[in-house]
């Protein structure tokens, strides 16, 4: 194959990425196809839906099959290429002058075809350069696959715990919104309370007001009366002898005392502790 056929050649095997040759090659919806590793990794980052690199039109699948013809023909080029390139002096045996076309399994060496035949490495197993070579990339295209399939295990486990974060914050933020509800409706029942208390408590100190406003009009009364009853004693014991004899007689002042009920005090219930311990406890309260 010469020069110009050959370039033209692995020009339609040159993935528009990576630009070498297909590694692993798969054909996308639109019909473009790339390395399936450059393809991998290209649309790792990209947004959904998932586009060509090359024309940028929508993919549906995530995942594509090796596209086996455009595999073998780019294996083909790559022999092409290193056919061409054989007289490079990095492929000639130094001893024997003559072409490294072959690779040693055991020693991982090149070697020409004299040196296969020492004794050194007639016991090994020995295959083209370009044949263990496709067989060193597909291992290596098996280890990326493996590799990539644990990527995509964490990267479930990476969004499992973003949801989880998620999933949590929103609880946290619910919860704040419920105990802020909680406590604004305990401090509406305790309003609700406190103005029944104070309520009842104005209801009962004006009823006792009144008690102890007619208990002090009836002692007032009870005090004028013992005035009363008072200056009367006095005049009588003005009076002459045989007056006041025969007056006290006719006027007894246990007897008039006793007509006149004396009125009882009122004791409201008071708290027994003093009205600083009171302002104390307000303090200690605001």
């Amino acid at each position: 194959m010469d020069s110009d056929t050959l370039q033209v050649f692995q020009s339609e095997l040159t993935c528009s990425i990576c630009m070498n040759c297909f590694l692993d090659p798969v054909t996308i919806d639109c019909g473009h196809s790339f390395c399936r590793p450059c393809l991998s990794l290209c649309w790792e980052e990209a947004q959904i839906p998932r586009r060509c690199p090359e024309c940028r039109g929508i993919s549906e699948r995530p995942d594509f099959k090796t596209n086996i013809a455009l595999k073998r023909l780019a294996s083909l080029a790559r022999q092409a290429r290193a056919d061409h390139d054989h007289s490079s002096e990095e492929q000639i045996c130094v001893t024997h002058q003559e072409a490294k076309g072959l690779f040693c399994e055991v020693d991982q060496t090149l070697l020409c075809g004299p040196c296969s035949e020492c004794p050194e490495h007639a016991a090994h197993s020995h295959s083209p350069i370009h044949r263990a070579a496709e067989e060193s990339r597909e291992k290596l295209l098996k280890r990326m696959s493996s590799l990539w399939k644990m990527r995509e295990e964490i990267q479930i486990c990476l969004n499992q715990e973003a949801n989880t974060t998620q999933s949590f914050e929103d609880y946290v933020a619910l919860r704040k919104v419920m105990i802020k509800l909680e406590y604004q409706r305990m401090l509406l029942l305790l309003r609700e309370e406190e103005q029944l208390h104070l309520e009842a408590l104005e209801q009962e100190a004006k009823e006792i007001c009144e008690e102890l406003k007619e208990s002090v009009f009836r002692m007032s009364q009870y005090r004028e009366s013992l005035k009363e009853m008072y200056k009367e004693l006095t005049e009588m014991c003005h009076k002459p002898d045989m007056e006041l004899l025969q007056v006290r007689k006719e006027v007894d002042p246990k007897t008039h005392l006793a007509q006149i009920q004396k009125p009882q005090p009122v004791n409201p219930e008071l708290p027994s502790w003093p009205i600083s311990g009171f302002l104390h406890m307000l303090n200690n309260f605001r």
